[in-house]
């Protein structure tokens, strides 16, 4: 592959997780001008180190993914690249992110990496925890052909301000619609925090001239029962949260929150740079 190109990975499990997460890969990838990558990933300690047996498995998933890629190239105009790998899922995600330029990554939520599928988000996780990429999650297709409404939590955190370069970025990519909804917070230091939060936020979308609104969740529903609630109601294109929020806001039985795409931030390890 040339060192120039830039890729969308696509976590592929032959599923039909998968695939949708394909369909908003080739949205990104195209609105971008990026190229897709596809791979797949064996575990090792599936097949009990059998070299023939996983010389087999890899023959095997390279050649199904070789009949998926030319349908995709059919019904999307679009050549992927595949790779497939044997080995450690979290070292192999890390090593070809960056073996290949990915400045995004998409996955179903319930990819089958011989786990959870809350465990298998955790893994990607922590397979990119030191490498400043972002990773969508989604169960469902696009529900536009492009995004048009983008959901973002506020949160007191610090940390939070790490999506607004996204929320800039996608705004300026798509001319998508910000809306940002915020807890009901009684503490005060917590208060203050999220004014400061909002006061920053507001200062940078006012600054580059995006479209935002600002919603306040009610008192007595959870955070994120409000957060979900008004995705789906918006027919929003993505949330938009920090990773380590992940769990927060997903992990709990909350109603809608396998519908709409999520997109994780991991916190900058260098300057800011976009997908494009």
């Amino acid at each position: 592959m040339s060192n120039n190109k830039k890729f969308v990975l696509v976590l592929w499990d032959f599923t039909e997780a998968s695939n949708n997460a394909l369909l908003h890969a080739i949205q990104l990838a195209k609105v971008a001008g990026n190229e897709l990558l596809l791979l797949n990933v064996i575990p090792s300690d599936s097949l009990f180190k059998n070299k023939e047996l996983i010389e087999q498995k890899v023959d095997d998933a390279l050649s199904r993914l070789n009949a998926i890629s030319k349908d995709i190239e059919k019904n999307h105009d679009v050549n992927p690249y595949i790779i497939v790998r044997e080995g450690s899922i979290s070292k192999i995600v890390k090593d070809v992110t960056v073996e290949n330029r990915v400045n995004l990554i998409l996955a179903g939520t319930n990819v089958t990496w011989n786990k959870k599928p809350i465990e298998s988000i955790e893994l990607l996780m922590r397979s990119l925890k030191n490498v400043s990429i972002p990773f969508i999650v989604t169960n469902f297709s696009p529900a536009h052909s492009h995004y048009i409404e983008i959901v973002v939590p506020l949160d007191y955190d610090k940390k939070y301000k790490e999506t607004l370069h996204w929320m800039i970025y996608l705004s300026k990519l798509y001319k998508c619609n910000i809306n940002l909804i915020k807890p009901y917070l009684t503490d005060e230091g917590k208060k203050k925090n999220m004014a400061n939060n909002i006061f920053f936020t507001k200062k940078m979308l006012d600054a580059n001239n995006i479209v935002y609104g600002i919603k306040t969740a009610k008192k007595k529903n959870s955070f994120n029962d409000e957060i979900f609630k008004f995705a789906n109601d918006i027919e929003a294109d993505l949330i938009l949260i920090m990773a380590d929020k992940y769990k927060k806001y997903v992990e709990h039985d909350v109603e809608g929150a396998d519908r709409v795409p999520i997109m994780c931030v991991n916190p900058r390890t260098r300057k800011f740079q976009s997908f494009g």
